[in-house]
């Protein structure tokens, strides 16, 4: 829908219906691994199609726009997303065992969204392809917050402030630049702090996670009494 939204011209739908995307991706991988989906559907891999999806959110539909909108130079300069968007996924380690994307993740939808608010001049726009994309091919670990711990408590409240601040701002036909400038705080933080955790992993001094996350642990707190009460004569 986002994609035929961006081809009729309403490009804040499309970008509207990516965002709530980028929020369904952000959790389905929790909820799943919480409730054990793959017990139920041994069969079924749900990595695989997430993987399909992503590669519509968060690559091709964005570089549609990118070049539908002509937001580039050319719509030549494309090819540049593309390229490092096929090389990211077909990587067989574009994720770290420790859960970290390895080289940028391929977030060109928040690369076009800021392009088409800031409207930037034909070298800005050029830059704002090609360091992501040569990014792609350095591998550096970047913030997996639905899968790790690492600054989770900072990341994902921020995070939620921020898509709720693109919803809002999606919503006007011309956002409040200064609105627009501030909401770089999370794209901001999120690079500054995956490059602090590659360079603490470098150097060995990266705390390891817990088997189970924290963030599920109060549950089986909360679940220990009862067992004991059950077990009782």
């Amino acid at each position: 829908m986002a994609l035929l939204l961006a081809a009729s011209g309403d490009v804040r739908g499309a970008f509207g219906l990516l965002v709530v995307t980028m929020i369904i991706d952000g959790t389905d991988g929790i909820l799943a691994r919480r409730v054990k989906v793959w017990e139920v559907l041994p069969r079924f891999d749900g990595a695989s199609l997430d993987n399909a999806i992503d590669l519509l959110t968060y690559g091709y539909i964005p570089i549609f726009i990118m070049a539908n909108e002509r937001l580039l130079p050319h719509p030549f300069w494309a090819l540049v997303p593309a390229a490092a968007l096929l090389y990211a996924y077909g990587q067989v380690d574009m994720k770290t065992p420790d859960s970290f994307f390895l080289g940028f993740p391929s977030y060109w939808n928040i690369v076009a969204l800021y392009m088409f608010w800031l409207e930037p001049a034909a070298p800005i726009a050029a830059a704002m392809v090609v360091v992501p994309a040569i990014l792609t091919f350095i591998p550096t670990r970047y913030l997996y917050p639905s899968k790790n711990q690492i600054l989770w408590r900072v990341t994902w409240p921020l995070v939620a402030v921020w898509l709720i601040l693109l919803l809002v701002m999606l919503g006007q036909p011309q956002p409040n630049p200064t609105l627009v400038l501030f909401s770089l705080y999370f794209p901001i933080y999120y690079v500054a702090a995956s490059f602090w955790v590659d360079y603490r992993a470098r150097r060995g001094t990266l705390p390891r996670e817990p088997r189970e996350p924290g963030r599920w642990r109060r549950f089986r707190i909360l679940r220990r009494p009862f067992r004991r009460v059950r077990r009782r004569p």
